[in-house]
């Protein structure tokens, strides 16, 4: 005979019954949670110092090394040397033209970069002189070069070769013509001898990155020595001049100069 099912009657909500029965497992609950909540935090703040210990451990490493082999280095990397500043737009280039046999004619190139050097300095520093004109909206500095050669003073010049495969180049010497324009204010010693020297370093020089400009390069070798005309352009012999490179050149009064004195502004946009 089949026996009849047995219910058991469920507290109510609200009751008194029913907190006895889950007020201990809601008790266990929180204090499960509250447990890991503590374990958690206490796990953060010793991570946190791991970290802390391994990033002054590094510093410290840093700061030995850098005081045991760095002595003598120059505060401003920059400032000796930087590599090319300019990509090379010439790849590949010679395996286009490596049959051809074209000739162009000479590519005329003003120097981007003229300076002076004063000879009494030992420390060889190099400045710029400059053209400004006051007009009524302010100071212009026009884009005029200085060429000066003195007893005391002589001028750097620098040439960005930007031709391709033409790396056999003369350095022409002239006078500029006075003009409605331009007036070159010309001082002049005629027959003036004047030294032409290859200096060592081929880095480009630019007042944009702190020390370039600073001092003038090594002189390397003496190229020329030509005697400024007043009635014609001299040049010297040929010299190899590497394409996408620079051409860094001293120009000096000869000490077998009887007197020499050169004394003129470049219009860099004039054409020849």
């Amino acid at each position: 005979m089949r026996s009849s099912p047995e219910y058991v009657a469920l507290p109510r909500r609200g009751s008194s019954e029913e907190h006895v029965v889950y007020e201990p497992l809601l008790k266990d609950e929180a204090g499960s949670l509250s447990l890991i909540s503590v374990i958690g935090t206490d796990r953060f703040i010793v991570w946190c110092a791991i970290a802390v210990a391994c990033s002054t451990a590094l510093s410290l490493l840093l700061t030995l090394t850098a005081s045991f082999t760095g002595h003598g280095e120059s505060l401003h990397p920059l400032a000796t040397s930087v590599g090319p500043l300019r990509p090379n737009p010439y790849w590949f280039l010679d395996k286009i033209l490596v049959n051809s046999t074209r000739t162009f004619p000479p590519i005329v190139n003003f120097p981007q970069v003229v300076l002076q050097l004063d000879a009494g300095d030992p420390s060889c520093c190099v400045h710029e002189d400059e053209r400004q004109k006051a007009t009524h909206f302010g100071v212009v500095y026009p884009d005029d070069r200085h060429i000066l050669m003195t007893e005391s003073t002589s001028t750097l010049v620098q040439f960005r070769n930007l031709d391709y495969a033409m790396e056999h180049c003369v350095l022409n010497l002239s006078l500029p013509v006075k003009s409605d324009r331009f007036d070159p204010a010309l001082s002049v010693v005629d027959s003036s001898l004047v030294d032409i020297w290859m200096l060592e370093d081929s880095e480009e020089l630019t007042f944009d990155i702190h020390g370039l400009v600073d001092k003038a390069p090594q002189r390397q070798e003496l190229l020329a020595m030509l005697r400024y005309s007043t009635t014609r352009s001299v040049q010297t012999q040929e010299f190899h001049c590497p394409s996408g490179a620079f051409t860094t050149l001293e120009l000096a009064c000869s000490p077998d100069a009887s007197t020499c004195h050169v004394d003129f502004w470049q219009d860099r946009r004039a054409k020849l």
